[in-house]
């Protein structure tokens, strides 16, 4: 068994400037899958270009380094265990273009309105097997989404759909294990 916050494995950027570039995964990270990221991008389509992007529960940071690799204009990256992040970024040359947060979610949204951020599109990835609680929390997500922005919140395909107050469902999507489900605001 490895010790908690050692590097386990990388995960591939799969498109765009940082295409075929590694990312760091800590032992305790569950990084979405390439083909689910590509689907991800793929529905989402023309919305990245120049998108404010918010990754909460960021792991590994793949769906986050990926959307800025894909032309989003910043991704704003929300990881407790942030080292790999960080170090991912300076290495990428990134500069303001990805921004991380060594918080927990529910802080990281506080200070993000406070500061007036908003976002375009906001991915929340959850760890399984937490519980509702940690959807829940997402509500207040709505207070940094653009008026035309989506939440999208991936879970496993055995976990029930979210309900996030003040969010309606849009679509839900499969992929393997993975389920992204699309949020609107209410």
């Amino acid at each position: 068994m490895k010790p908690a916050g050692r590097a386990r494995s990388t995960v591939r950027i799969s498109a765009g400037k940082w295409k075929g570039r590694n990312l760091e995964v800590l032992a305790s990270a569950r990084p979405t899958s390439s083909r689910a990221r590509e689907a991800l991008f793929d529905i989402l389509g023309p919305r990245i270009a120049g998108a404010r992007f918010l990754d909460l529960f960021a792991g590994s940071g793949a769906v986050g380094f990926e959307a800025v690799s894909r032309g989003a204009a910043r991704a704003v990256l929300v990881e407790p265990a942030s080292e790999p992040l960080r170090r991912a970024s300076e290495t990428f040359g990134a500069g303001s273009e990805i921004a991380v947060v060594s918080a927990d979610v529910a802080p990281a949204i506080e200070d993000l309105a406070r500061r007036g951020e908003v976002f375009d599109i906001v991915f929340a990835d959850p760890p399984y097997g937490t519980g509702r609680w940690e959807i829940a929390r997402l509500s207040d997500v709505r207070r940094i989404l653009a008026p035309e922005g989506v939440l999208v919140v991936q879970t496993d395909a055995d976990a029930q759909p979210p309900c996030v107050e003040g969010f309606a469902p849009d679509s839900r999507r499969p992929y393997g294990r993975n389920v992204f489900h699309f949020l609107k605001i209410l």
